[in-house]
């Protein structure tokens, strides 16, 4: 391979966690307007998290082998990320438009920012902070309103959604503080394998009819292997590879162009309204997420921050 076509290979890794991650909301609204959504979320993430292990027995074999402490840290992250962050998303998007969706957890960065500033090594809170908080969700009001896109009566599948990006939040942060960190193919199968297994419990206890799998049309499946062969495997290698060729804050300009694209594909291909109250909402979000997300460093603090952790890694 050329030398101009190797510095291109990030970019396009870059370009396709935008257009891929971006498209993984339009897949799960598909998939969940047939399929039960705790169980296909069980389906998705235990076939990917099997992949995943059989990745990491090849590529982080030299690490050796994970201490039941790691095992245990690894699997909260993907119980938060998963199990309750993913679960919240795929029965919101029953309800709510894919756009939307990707809107409304696009606020993620501004939570994790948040959030952040209640431990005790992280960013304290400043005015931009605060400015940003409010200006998103400001923003999460409008594209919420019925005037903005969803219908009059879908204010929980609101909440859920916030509620699952509090979830992403807090699991994005305790995976920053495990002490003894797993290689990345290695951590993103326990999660996605312990997701998959509380996922699994929790469709159980909400008694779900499986019986709508066999009745499933092709493009849910096909919106399913989408979402646990691209969404997952795909996405996160591609993700994986930008982060150790690219700088971390240009891998992390992914939260700002997610949203974007799936706004435009659910308009494109699912016919979802794009009215000037989710224009406007989409703006003030983005603007919140930007507020939030590029505030000084002190100067103290030489090295390059790292890139907001993607909850599409191993979740949406």
């Amino acid at each position: 391979m050329s030398p101009r076509h190797r510095r291109l290979l990030p970019w396009l890794a870059l370009l396709v966690v935008y257009v891929v991650w971006g498209s993984t909301y339009m897949a799960i609204r598909i998939a969940v307007r047939e399929m039960p959504p705790f169980a296909a979320a069980a389906m998705r993430f235990g076939a990917s998290g099997l992949v995943m292990a059989a990745i990491a027995f090849f590529v982080d074999r030299e690490h050796g082998r994970p201490t039941r402490r790691q095992l245990a840290d690894y699997a909260l992250v993907g119980v938060l990320l998963l199990a309750f962050g993913n679960a919240m998303v795929m029965w919101a998007e029953q309800r709510i438009s894919s756009g939307i969706t990707a809107l409304i957890v696009g606020m993620v960065p501004t939570w994790l920012t948040l959030f952040d500033g209640l431990r005790p090594q992280g960013q304290p809170w400043t005015l931009r902070v605060w400015l940003g908080v409010m200006v998103g969700m400001a923003g999460v009001a409008l594209v919420a309103r019925p005037g903005g896109g969803i219908e009059a009566g879908h204010w929980p599948a609101v909440a859920m959604l916030m509620l699952a990006s509090i979830a992403w939040s807090i699991g994005s942060l305790y995976s920053q503080s495990v002490p003894r960190r797993l290689p990345l193919f290695s951590a993103a199968a326990v999660e996605m394998i312990a997701g998959a297994l509380l996922l699994a419990v929790e469709s159980r206890l909400m008694r779900e009819d499986l019986a709508r799998f066999v009745s499933a049309s092709p493009p849910a499946w096909l919106a399913l292997v989408y979402l646990a062969v691209f969404g997952s495997l795909v996405g996160f290698t591609a993700f994986a590879f930008c982060l150790n060729e690219l700088p971390a804050t240009t891998v992390g300009t992914y939260a700002y162009v997610n949203p974007v694209v799936a706004v435009l594909l659910g308009s494109v291909f699912l016919g979802e309204p794009v009215s000037a109250g989710l224009v406007a909402g989409a703006v003030l979000i983005l603007g919140a997420v930007l507020l939030t997300t590029t505030r000084r460093r002190p100067p103290r603090r030489v090295q390059e921050p790292t890139a907001p952790v993607p909850s599409e890694a191993t979740s949406s």
